[in-house]
């Protein structure tokens, strides 16, 4: 099949974002920001949309009983080859995260499926749900829970007045597959899949600064989130001589261990770990807060005798994580303790990366590339995927699924902010080798 029948324009995925632009926007401006929150009206709108789309162009489409969404190549095949990503959003994020993914995949399968050529390999778009964390603290649900591998207890987790049992409910989904660890997945659906790409913005700037059109992502990592919580005493700031004899200082406590934290990360940084390392929260997370409210108690003349604050670390390296979690739970007792201060730490969420993604795929995805012309890079990803989630999925044979990402520039790297953009030149390109890179895969 020739490469040019192929090629996806921007009109083509302007089309597209045109509808999913008016869904979960929070004003008449990109620039406004969205809010598609898993399981959500919004989310299953834009997802619809998607389905509507597909039917259109004589695909096929079915939904698991989490309500990710399928949509396929019509007939039967003993292997599918599939592509990936979600629609949901943080609150106030860009509408470039996991969309971008998703009309790129539905625009390959659309050229390839009209292009009339014979396959030995089905094509398939899954549509995950949940894959962001920000809203109910749940990194990955859809795709975990389409593994019977969702935390449980994340049904319990609540945004903006509901829990995520009530919000899968709501939509028509049913939460017991995450409460019971069921599958929506067969083994034999699972044994099927040959290959899985995942096309993603990069969410940082290497590609923009080098001026490439495409990253040939080599690893993903993964997250160790957590969510700590001190206690100290609540004493006058006046009458209160300073010092440990006499204060439990929760505020001052928490300086120290986000300064232990950021020694112990620059340590193993030193010694080659792959490892970032983020303070995103202090005393501010407002659904949290809802719940413990001791922090409103906190005074400007007061002794702090509350204070909480998030961690989140990454690596590639899912064993090294696990370790530094440990001796990070250990910096952060060992540090209150000097301070006279009770350290509760819960866990939002831990899923170790990918240190390689399958080398064939990375191979077929930047042939692709070189043969439209495009300027491609082998390198990491920093953020986390639901590709990372499928490929560490093993089959019968106890071989992992093969997992391949494609990189798109976006500008100045924001994501997760009314900034984020890229254009829908460089999602056409993204796509093009996208598509390139599933019709080989299912010839």
């Amino acid at each position: 099949m020739s490469i040019s029948r192929l090629t996806i324009t921007p009109q083509d995925i302007e089309q597209h974002y045109a509808v999913i632009s008016k869904i979960g926007n929070l004003g008449p401006s990109p620039e406004d920001g969205y809010l598609r929150a898993a399981w959500s009206n919004e989310e299953t709108a834009a997802m619809k949309y998607i389905e509507q789309a597909a039917l259109q162009a004589g695909l096929t489409s079915r939904w698991d009983a989490l309500l990710n969404l399928c949509v396929e190549t019509p007939g039967d095949y003993t292997e599918w080859v599939e592509c990936g990503s979600h629609l949901d959003t943080v609150p106030q994020g860009g509408n470039f995260d996991g969309a971008a993914g998703v009309v790129s995949g539905l625009e390959s399968l659309i050229k390839i499926f009209s292009s009339d050529s014979s396959r030995k390999r089905g094509l398939r778009l899954r549509v995950w749900r949940c894959e962001e964390s920000a809203t109910f603290n749940s990194v990955y649900a859809g795709s975990l829970g389409a593994f019977g591998q969702a935390r449980p207890d994340c049904l319990n987790n609540h945004f903006r007045g509901i829990s995520l049992a009530e919000a899968i409910r709501s939509q028509g989904a049913d939460p017991d597959y995450i409460l019971y660890g069921k599958r929506t997945i067969s083994t034999a659906e699972l044994d099927s899949i040959a290959a899985h790409i995942e096309l993603h913005i990069e969410q940082g700037n290497l590609l923009e600064k080098e001026h490439l059109d495409i990253g040939v992502v080599t690893g993903i990592r993964g997250p160790y989130r957590s969510r700590i919580i001190l206690r100290g005493e609540f004493d006058h700031s006046g009458a209160t001589p300073m010092g440990t004899d006499y204060r439990r200082d929760a505020n001052l406590a928490l300086g120290y261990i986000l300064v232990e934290l950021d020694k112990l990360a620059a340590q193993h940084i030193s010694q080659g770990a792959d490892l970032v390392q983020t303070i995103g929260v202090i005393n501010s997370q407002k659904d949290w807060n809802e719940k413990h409210s001791e922090v409103y108690q906190n005074a400007v003349t007061k002794v702090s005798g509350y204070a909480c604050f998030t961690l989140d670390a990454r690596s590639d390296d899912g064993v090294f994580l696990a370790a530094y979690r440990e001796e990070a739970d250990e910096a952060i007792q060992q540090t209150a303790a000097k301070f006279g201060v009770e350290a509760e730490q819960s866990l939002i969420g831990f899923e170790p990366g990918i240190k390689v993604l399958d080398s064939h795929l990375a191979g077929v995805i930047e042939h692709a590339a070189q043969e439209l012309g495009l300027s491609c890079k082998r390198m990491p990803s920093g953020a986390g995927h639901d590709a990372a989630i499928v490929g560490k999925q093993k089959k019968s044979n106890g071989l992992n699924v093969p997992v391949g990402m494609i990189f798109i520039p976006c500008r100045r790297g924001k994501s997760h902010s009314p900034d984020e953009f890229t254009s829908f030149e460089a999602i056409a390109k993204g796509a093009s080798v996208l598509a390139a890179s599933l019709a080989r895969l299912a010839a």
